[in-house]
């Protein structure tokens, strides 16, 4: 009887200090009276909310989740509730800055990063209307001479009248094509479109192409007032793979023959300790049964 008394005050606890730890997730956060008085220096216009499109993709969509709610891979506050927006952009800004518990401080960041991200997350409850987007295309372009391999986008909005126009200022993305995303190339600086509607990247060396050589140049734009385009090439200029790459090396998406032996090892542990435990549960509550069986008698 003793032992059944100990595991039910036990699962009791347990219980109550999960509900408490829920309930301190997001405690208070008070924010000096001067900090909530810094006013935006960045006009919330387009430049800035693709400004602050960008930071929050890289750094704050993976725990707010990609409308702010705070759906992530980790809980996290919700960004477009009344009660956050009710915030001056100072107070979020000082946040962002100070950093507390799994939310990070953002003080090496250049401050105007700091200023868009907060533009895009207030333009993020905002209700907008359905707006139709204007049509564009990208071309590309292949310059190599020797070891000098240069790729040159041009983006061009497709009117009403079927006519091409080149479109200034927009910011282009350049990707190697691989099996299971693309990867960037050229991130040191964004692509602008020149008046042309064209921007140019040196192509590094090093990348990994086909048994051939061959690989896949990607180059794309995603621009609030233009449905998104992209366009790609096949050039020759990947490092060649071995014959037998698909075949004899181990990799995480080969298949068992070829699966990484730490991987196999890891996942047969872990199988086993679930279970074992599993097993053990089930043992501890046959034994709490048996007492209570006797206790009865």
């Amino acid at each position: 009887m003793n032992l059944i008394y100990k595991t039910g005050v036990t699962i009791i606890l347990f219980v109550f200090t999960n509900f408490l730890a829920i309930a301190q997730d997001f405690p208070p956060w008070d924010v000096p009276e001067a900090a909530t008085k810094v006013q935006n220096p960045v006009p919330s216009n387009k430049e800035s909310l693709e400004a602050g499109k960008a930071f929050y993709n890289t750094v704050c969509k993976a725990c707010h989740g990609e409308k702010g709610r705070g759906d992530g891979l980790i809980k996290s506050a919700n960004l477009t509730t009344e009660k956050f927006l009710q915030q001056t952009d100072g107070a979020i800004f000082w946040k962002m800055n100070a950093g507390r518990g799994q939310m990070l401080s953002f003080k090496a960041s250049p401050p105007e990063q700091i200023w868009s991200v907060i533009n895009y997350v207030r333009n993020l409850s905002v209700k907008k209307e359905v707006i139709a987007k204007r049509n564009a295309i990208v071309q590309l372009a292949i310059n190599k001479q020797g070891d000098y391999k240069e790729v040159t986008a041009k983006v061009l909005e497709i009117s009403k009248d079927n006519q091409q126009i080149p479109l200034e200022n927009i910011k282009v993305n350049f990707f190697a094509k691989r099996y299971f995303g693309n990867l960037p190339v050229a991130i040191e600086e964004p692509h602008m479109t020149n008046q042309n509607g064209e921007t140019s990247v040196i192509f590094p060396d090093g990348i990994i192409g086909d048994e051939n050589g061959m690989l896949a140049v990607v180059a794309s734009f995603d621009d609030m007032d233009f449905n998104p385009a992209e366009a790609t090439e096949q050039v020759k200029w990947g490092v060649e793979n071995p014959n037998n790459y698909w075949t004899e090396r181990r990799a995480l998406w080969k298949n068992n023959d070829y699966v990484p032996v730490w991987l196999l090892l890891a996942f047969g542990g872990g199988a086993l300790t679930v279970w074992g435990f599993i097993i053990y549960v089930m043992l501890q509550i046959r034994k709490i049964k048996l007492i209570g069986d006797k206790l009865k008698k």
